[in-house]
Order: structure tokens, then C-alpha cells, then sequence
């Protein structure tokens, strides 16, 4: 929902044009499809959907985040449209072109019209620079987590970031680096004091959490809120809608400084305002790393 609503308000500031929307339940009324220049729905809206719109009708099918086009359903949807409308231009676009099991995109796309990579929109001032620190836990072992599809096995990998320690081992660099502190500075104190002294901080970064399993987005969250309350929220895919409008508000406002998501604030969300990202799941994937 947030993906779809974000895409129409930036077709609408960008180039000027209104969009219709089809989704849950909102309907694009086709009799008056000339008056809708724009049509935004997701792949699995279109999945079950696609057969409301006549392809006949666009000129153009803009697919994003783009890597995903070798799965069956988006595949589906390409014919779909192309198919029916042989004439049809389908623009693919996607910030990380491989993936982990290493399926050729080649399969659909035809060409590379632009390429644009992370470090030219950094040079040229479209995003800001990253500064990347490592963080070892010493009680982390991932010796015994299978590797799947070319990842690490997302239910091993589950059962070992769950563990209390390693959860602990995550909190700490969290909260040392998004207050501007310098590493294991909060070692010297004992964790009923951590609060006053983050408070002391002149600064404090915005934090999205990436968390592999919705147990340990929680148990994070919690730990989090231990240490000073209403510090952060935590959402998933179960996350009822309105509770993660609400979340989603409080966090873009800072009232909420830290969010912890599993799977949900990933391709496409934009918010500028975020200015650290703790990878609290290893991988083995650069796209999923990337997106990050």
C-alpha cells in the first residue's frame, strides 16, 4: 500500500498526471479509463486482475524493481499484454539487475536501455554518500545455516538471530552508532543508564532495522523500548494496516526513532529522512544488501 500511494504522488509531482488505482479494494472504473493516463497496481493485484484491463488499451507497461520479471508471474504478465498488444513498450527498471540464483533477466529483456549504478546518483548528488561499518558478534555462528536458492536458509538463519545474545549484540552497535557514540562506549555502564546518556546526545539518526523473522523484529523492538520506551515500533507483513499506517507515521514524524520491519520496508520505500540502516540479518545476496 505505501509502495502503490508513494508511486502515485510522484507521477503526480513529477510529470504532472493523475493515476487510477487498482488494489484491495479499489477499482479503476474502466468506462472512464481515457480520463486515467496512469494505472498503478502491484504484481499481485495484476495476477488476479489482469483480465479486467484490455491490453489494447496502453501503450506502456512499466515493470519495477525489475529483477523479479523471471518469476512466473510476472512472466504471466508480460504475456499477458504482450500477447494481446504486440505493439505494446515494456520498460523494466530495477536498482540491482542480478540475483541470487542467478536466473538471466536476459530471458525477457531484450536490452539495456540506461544504466545508472549506486555510485554514479552518489557522485552526481542524488543520494548521499554511505559510510558502511562492519559489526562482529562473537557469539554468531553460522556454520550450520544451509544455503538456498543462494542465501542463507531464511529459517536456519531465524533460529540463530533469535537467540537472546546475538540479539543483544545487535541493540548495542545499533544504539552506539545512531547516537554519534563510539563503539563499545556503552560497555561502561550498565543498561538502566543507557537511556539518559543517549538523551544526552545532541543528535540521534533515524534507524530502519532490517530482521529475518518476525520473532526477532519483535524481541528487537522490545530490547529497544527497554532501554527507553516508545523508542521503537516493529511491523511485518501480519502487521494490521491501520496499526502500520500508524507506526509509519510516528516513525516518519520521530516520535518513534528506530523501526523494525521483516520483508516490508524493502524495494521502493522512500523516506529521506532515514539516515541509518542496521542489516540485522547476514546474507549472502548483494541485491537484498543493495536495496537495503
Amino acid at each position: 500500500e505505501e509502495l502503490i500511494f508513494q508511486a502515485r504522488n510522484k507521477i503526480k509531482a513529477v510529470a504532472g498526471l493523475d493515476s487510477g488505482i487498482e488494489m484491495g479494494d479499489m477499482y479503476v472504473n474502466n468506462s472512464l479509463f481515457g480520463d486515467l493516463p496512469v494505472i498503478i497496481s502491484t504484481i499481485q493485484t495484476q495476477t488476479r486482475r489482469m483480465s479486467r484491463f484490455k491490453p489494447q488499451d496502453f501503450g506502456l507497461l512499466v515493470i519495477d524493481e525489475g529483477a523479479h520479471i523471471v518469476a512466473r508471474t510476472y512472466k504471466n504478465l508480460v504475456h499477458y499484454y504482450k500477447e494481446n498488444n504486440p505493439n505494446i513498450k515494456i520498460l523494466t527498471v530495477t536498482p540491482v539487475p542480478d540475483r541470487a540464483d542467478e536466473e538471466a533477466l536476459g530471458q525477457i529483456i531484450d536490452t539495456v536501455a540506461f544504466d545508472y549504478e549506486i555510485v554514479d546518483a552518489i557522485h552526481d548528488g542524488w543520494l548521499v554518500p554511505v559510510d558502511q561499518m562492519m559489526v562482529t558478534l562473537g557469539s554468531l555462528d553460522l556454520t550450520h545455516v544451509r544455503t538456498t536458492a543462494g542465501d542463507l536458509n531464511g529459517a536456519d538463519l531465524s533460529a540463530v538471530m533469535e537467540e537472546e545474545k546475538n540479539l543483544q549484540g545487535v541493540v548495542q552497535p545499533t544504539l552506539e552508532t545512531m547516537y554519534g557514540l563510539s563503539p563499545h562506549s556503552l560497555d561502561l555502564f550498565p543498561i538502566s543508564e543507557w537511556a539518559g546518556i543517549l538523551k544526552s546526545q545532541p543528535q540521534v539518526r533515524r534507524t530502519i532495522v532490517f530482521a529475518v523473522s518476525v520473532v526477532q523484529a519483535e524481541s528487537l523492538s522490545n530490547i529497544f523500548n527497554r532501554v527507553d520506551p516508545n523508542l521503537s515500533g516493529w511491523i511485518c507483513g501480519r502487521t494490521p494496516k491501520d496499526q502500520r499506517r500508524e507506526l509509519l507515521h510516528r516513525f516518519a514524524d520521530g516520535d518513534i526513532k528506530i523501526m523494525v520491519n521483516v520483508g516490508v520496508l524493502t524495494e521502493g520505500f522512500d523516506d529521506p529522512g532515514v539516515g541509518m540502516v542496521a542489516m540485522a540479518r547476514p546474507t549472502k545476496s548483494r541485491a537484498l544488501y543493495a536495496q537495503a
